[in-house]
Parts: structure tokens; C-alpha cells; sequence
């Protein structure tokens, strides 16, 4: 029986304004001794609910590193990308759900560790150098750079000079890599999510029992960034060593230093075959690189999103309390735009209508309402719904 991890005091409050992770981790529900007697399960909407300041938090800490890649000049290079599955990572971490995830400390925010995000690309790197995918973007494995370390020569490639050489056990050959990999924070359009796996056969793979269809599989829950969350992608490159080292690789081409173009091409190819983060052999962690033109349609997007009305943030969780559901389904639905037609005032009246009309339009629901209450809803705002 699980014993509180926390004052009871502690406990009982409401954790509503707490981070996801603390509400994972510390505050989960099931800590509790009677709720994981009376439920056996947690309230999952609870721990996936963004507040917010949470978003606040991941917008902040996001233009916090777009500022610092900005000083960094032509030493940084900068990605932006939308995930086109869900996003997941950190499943192997302890947790009493027996599936952990990896969240940002003390911010209890979801990311993508740098390291992670370096052990990828590095692959992507590899596998284009093998030519086994047609175009190299002139990755390649041969050693033709040589570097002294102490007495001894180490020969490496490019390969090995921008993401480094660590070999084995009781050998000397070791360069640390030029690249540094920044901790990627996800933008979150909504809520985090919760995925389902079912695996099957658990008695032939556990107990050595002949494989049939009559076992009684237990689904799996775990956490998830929904699809559509956008990502964005930081490498800073020692530039005055590669200019020791190996200066061709600062050659401009097609107007940017050659590093950054044979990166650029790592990280696509990553994006579109490999994947970040855990389960990509199913299909989590695919994504897209936004183009120029996409992310200045998303700047704008942010801009918008940096307007929003406080009447509608509150208004959208105390209905989802009251109803037990998730924000997004307030959003669309009609109990909102109820709440809207009764505002007496006529300029917060209209700040709101432009806040919610953003938000549907971000999601696609403006011309096509996703259900008859979103339809419902759109005649109130539109005034034809009197």
C-alpha cells in the first residue's frame, strides 16, 4: 500500500495552480492512501492540464533561449519544427504508474533533453554518411582531420569533430565535439495527452507459456505531447576551434557556413526517418520543419496568443471544473458562447470575441466547427444564434 509523500495539509489542498510534474510526481493522487484504495486509478485530466502560467512559462523560457541563440550570432543554429505525432519521452524514469515521463526541473514542464536531441542527429548524421540514402549532404566518416592530444595524433572525421570520439574502455582516444546541443522546451497548444498501450502475449514473454489469444492483457497509460506542439531546435558551435581545426567546414554555402547547411540536413532527415524521443519505432516523435513562411505564420499566431482576454482563461477553467472535462471541449462548445451573449460589457464583450475567434481559428474550427455545439456556438458569436 502506498504511504502520502506529503503532509496531509498538503494533500487535501487544491493542486490545481501545481505544475504537471508535481502533480505526476509528488502531488499524484494516488499517493493518497484512500484515493488509490477508491479509485485504483489517477485523474488523468487533472495531471494533463496546462494552466496558463504554464504556458506563460514555456513561452518565456523558450524566448529566453531564442535571445541567448541570438547573441551567439552565426555560432548558433536555430530549427524550428511541428510534431506530427505524439511526443513522448522518459518512459523508462521511476514512477508508481510503471511509466515515467521527463519533466524540466524545478519548472515540472515537459522537454526533450539535449542529449537526446544530440544522440539523434548524430545518427542522422551517420546514416547519411554511409550513403546508403542517396545524397550525403557531404556528411562522411573518413579521417582525414588530425588533432594532438598530449604526445599522440587522433585522426577523426567530421563526424567525430563536431559531435566528438569517446572509444572504449582503457584507450586514449577521446575529443570532446564542437557542437552543443540545447534542452528543447515543446509549445503546448492545449493540454498534454494520454496515450494507451496494450501489449499482448505478456505470458509467453514472461512465463515461457506456449503463445494463444486467450491472456488477459492490462493497458498501459502514459503520458504524451499531443501533435501539433511546436519545437524549437539550438546548436551552438565552438567556431573559433572548427577555425583551428578545420576551417573548410566555415566556408559559406549557399550564404551560411558549411556546418550549418550538413546539420540542417542531419536534422531533416531525422525529422522525417528517425524520430526524438521513446517509441519511434512506432511512430511517436515524427516531425516536420517549419519553413520560413510557417514560422512567421506562427509568430504571428503567438502574437495573437500574447492578446488573449483574462474573461476567457477564467472563464475556460471554471467551466472545465464545473464540468469535469477538458478546456478544449469548453472552447468549442456552446456553454462558452452562452456565458459570451451575457457579458454586459460591451469592450471587454468584444476583446473576448477576438480571443476565442484566435483560438478556433489556430485550431481550424472557425470555417469547419467540429461538432453541432461548435456550430451552435459560432451562430451565438456571429449573432445569428439569438
Amino acid at each position: 500500500m502506498p504511504i502520502a509523500a506529503v503532509p496531509k495539509y498538503i494533500a487535501d489542498q487544491n493542486l490545481a495552480d501545481a505544475s504537471p510534474g508535481m502533480r505526476f510526481g509528488m502531488y499524484l493522487p494516488i499517493w493518497r492512501r484512500e484515493e488509490w484504495s477508491r479509485t485504483r486509478d489517477p485523474d488523468w485530466r487533472s495531471i494533463c492540464r496546462l494552466n496558463p502560467s504554464d504556458q506563460d512559462l514555456l513561452r518565456n523560457l523558450n524566448s529566453r533561449q531564442n535571445a541567448l541563440a541570438g547573441i551567439s550570432g552565426e555560432s548558433a543554429l536555430c530549427l524550428s519544427a511541428r510534431a506530427t505525432a505524439p511526443f513522448t519521452t522518459g518512459l523508462g524514469n521511476e514512477h508508481p504508474l510503471e511509466n515515467g515521463f521527463a519533466f524540466l526541473w524545478p519548472y515540472g514542464l515537459p522537454y526533450l533533453p539535449g542529449s537526446g536531441v544530440k544522440g539523434v542527429v548524430r545518427r542522422a548524421a551517420r546514416e547519411l554518411a554511409k550513403g546508403e540514402w542517396g545524397d550525403t549532404h557531404r556528411w562522411s566518416c573518413d579521417k582525414h582531420h588530425s588533432v594532438k592530444s598530449g604526445r599522440t595524433v587522433i585522426r577523426l572525421s567530421d563526424l567525430d569533430l563536431l559531435f566528438g570520439l569517446e572509444s572504449g574502455d582503457g584507450e586514449k582516444e577521446h575529443f570532446r565535439g564542437l557542437l552543443t546541443f540545447w534542452d528543447v522546451i515543446p509549445e503546448i497548444s492545449g493540454d498534454l495527452a494520454v496515450d494507451v498501450m496494450t501489449p499482448h502475449q505478456k505470458h509467453y514473454y514472461q512465463n515461457g507459456e506456449p503463445p494463444h489469444d486467450s491472456g488477459q492483457p492490462v493497458p498501459i497509460t502514459f503520458l504524451t505531447v499531443p501533435p501539433g506542439s511546436r519545437f524549437r531546435f539550438h546548436v551552438v558551435c565552438d567556431t573559433v576551434r572548427l577555425g583551428r581545426l578545420a576551417p573548410e567546414l566555415l566556408a559559406e554555402e549557399d550564404g551560411r557556413p558549411c556546418w550549418q547547411v550538413r546539420l540542417e540536413a542531419a536534422f531533416q532527415h531525422a525529422f522525417d526517418w528517425l524520430g526524438f524521443g521513446a517509441k519511434t519505432a512506432v511512430g511517436y516523435g515524427a516531425m516536420h520543419m517549419l519553413s520560413p513562411e510557417e514560422i512567421e505564420a506562427g509568430e504571428r499566431a503567438e502574437r495573437a496568443r500574447s492578446l488573449r482576454c483574462e474573461w476567457v482563461d477564467g472563464t475556460l477553467q471554471r467551466l472545465a471544473r464545473e464540468n469535469h472535462t477538458g478546456e478544449e471541449q469548453i472552447l468549442r462548445g456552446k456553454q462558452l458562447a452562452e456565458c459570451w451573449r451575457a457579458l454586459d460589457d460591451a469592450s471587454l464583450k468584444e476583446n473576448a470575441l477576438c480571443d476565442i475567434r484566435t483560438r478556433w481559428e489556430e485550431k481550424g474550427w472557425w470555417r469547419h466547427p467540429p461538432g453541432k455545439a461548435a456550430r451552435k456556438a459560432r451562430e451565438i458569436y456571429e449573432g445569428s444564434g439569438e
